[in-house]
């Protein structure tokens, strides 16, 4: 006894979960005080992550700060910690059943067909463990276990048990001698669960794949799915492995009406399948079934030492149940097939109409198109109009500024000019003017371009095309010289015609 430790009656107020874990301590032949006064805000992290693991593994079966006085009890060995903690589940199952004829273990929906397995419904204990009030004496066998003797040699084998593990962990690495590392439920499981217990035993089949693949396997082909959960670590695990699975009439039930899936706890999705199903002792079979989609039935369950007999019993009662309720699972599968067609045949309809409204509205937008097109070229038409009217004014008005100019750079009359020409213009009026005889027919067609802007014709709304030509009247001849004399041409005294050229004529 270290100095300053307090004693048995100390230790346990001070912070030991219950009197196994001070025998066991004891039989180390030391004693170690868990000071908790301060709560757990002392751990270091590495602590507080070894009691996060040992809490998640566990399901939260204990609280906090227990669950911190038993690590630090097992010097924060998480194997250890849960091999005490699911011993004494086992206890407390065991005491529990023999102090009210308990069960062993099994637990089963009120009425129905099972309660839901999400559901705030906590399944009511029944039914009874048959072979386990001892015979003789009043007794029972937690009884026994109950006592000071009884702790002392589970503390032994507890403690061999850990001195073993240390073993198989230094030999085959981290975690011992586990179950494969394979799939957590199919033939890998059950090889491994014959090579911890014997190659002879003969289990039923597991079901190759996941436990949502089981789910929707036992769905389709209407029967119940059998969860096996398994511990190593369990004290029942190899009785409910060879006496249960490895019975011939279980495992021809199991092969023919169930579909069977199992895995060790140890694994996460089996883990995950043991927290969904609230599993606080192994080993546990549990009997699901698969109602729906959206809902799956808890029938019954059954954890810790189970035998043979209230196994069949169990079974048969969960198929004579199962055949009862078969015509409403089919109604109800037949009633969710006619919903899916027809909301399958809405489906249909709806996309037929949005069909119809697509190429209602592509028609829509294609008369639009086509409307706002038209609009474009008749827009582009009236901005073509109106810039070929703009050059025509802009021409026209160039077209004025030069023959106004040509009118006040043309010479005046003079003694000189005898040849006299007459033109008449295409309005019908007349205008005349003299020329000298040696004048050009370029000096002709001038005056005749700014015939409107002479002081004598200015207002009398004279026009002259803008292109035009000279000819004369008879005989009728266009003049087109225009370096030849007004004399050489013979015009002193004759009539000219002015006439506009229009493009084609020009070209």
């Amino acid at each position: 006894k270290p100095a300053g430790s307090d004693g048995p009656l100390s230790l346990l107020r001070r912070g030991y979960p219950d009197s196994k874990a001070l025998s066991r301590h004891r039989l180390q032949g030391r004693w170690a005080p868990v000071a908790m006064d301060d709560g757990i805000a002392e751990l270091d992290p590495e602590q507080r992550q070894k009691l996060a693991l040992f809490r998640e593994v566990t399901a939260d079966a204990r609280g906090e700060l227990s669950s911190a006085q038993l690590m630090q009890s097992c010097n924060w060995n998480v194997e250890q910690a849960l091999t005490l903690h699911w011993a004494s589940g086992d206890e407390a199952a065991m005491a529990a059943a023999a102090a009210g004829g308990g069960s062993a273990g099994s637990s089963a929906a009120g009425s129905g067909l099972g309660t839901p397995l999400l559901g705030n419904t906590t399944p009511a204990t029944g039914g009874s463990a048959p072979n386990r009030t001892a015979a003789s004496g009043g007794g029972s066998y937690s009884a026994l276990g109950g006592t000071f003797f009884g702790w002392v040699a589970r503390g032994i084998r507890q403690v061999s048990s850990s001195v073993f593990g240390l073993i198989c962990a230094f030999i085959f690495g981290p975690g011992g001698p586990r179950l494969g590392t394979g799939p957590s439920s199919g033939a890998v499981f059950g090889r491994a669960l014959t090579d911890a217990y014997g190659s002879s035993l003969l289990l039923p089949t597991f079901f190759e794949g996941s436990f949502t693949q089981a789910l929707s396997a036992a769905r389709r082909d209407l029967k119940l799915l059998v969860v096996f959960l398994h511990s190593e670590h369990a004290r029942h695990s190899q009785n409910f492995c060879t006496q249960v699975l490895g019975n011939e009439f279980i495992r021809t039930m199991l092969d023919e009406s169930f579909i069977l899936w199992g895995g060790d706890v140890a694994r996460l999705e089996t883990h995950r399948v043991s927290q969904m199903i609230r599993a606080r002792q192994y080993p546990c079979l549990c009997i699901l079934l698969p109602a729906s989609v959206d809902e799956i039935r808890v029938i019954h369950t059954v954890h810790g030492e189970v035998q043979p007999d209230a196994a069949v019993a169990l079974l048969t009662a969960c198929l004579d149940e199962m055949e009862q309720h078969r015509a409403e699972i089919l109604a109800r599968r037949e009633q969710h097939a006619e919903d899916r067609s027809l909301r399958e045949q809405q489906d249909r309809e709806y996309q037929e109409a949005l069909e119809m409204d697509r190429k209602r509205m592509e028609q829509q937008k294609l008369l639009e198109q086509e409307e706002r097109e038209a609009r474009e070229r008749e827009e582009e038409e009236r901005r073509k109009e109106e810039e070929r009217l703009r050059k025509l004014e802009e021409q026209a008005r160039e077209l004025s500024k030069r023959r106004e100019k040509l009118a006040e750079q043309l010479e005046e009359e003079g003694p000189d000019c005898t040849a006299r020409l007459s033109m008449r213009l295409p309005q019908g009026a007349r205008v005349q003017r003299k020329f000298r005889p040696s004048a050009t027919l370029a000096e002709v067609y001038t005056w005749a371009e700014c015939v409107p802007y002479l002081p004598d014709n200015v207002g009398k709304g004279i026009e002259i095309p803008e292109k035009f030509t000279l000819k004369t009247t008879f005989p009728s001849r266009d003049l087109l010289e225009m370096d030849q004399t007004v004399e050489a041409l013979q015009l002193n005294g004759a009539m000219i015609l002015i006439a506009a050229v229009e493009e084609d004529d020009e070209d």
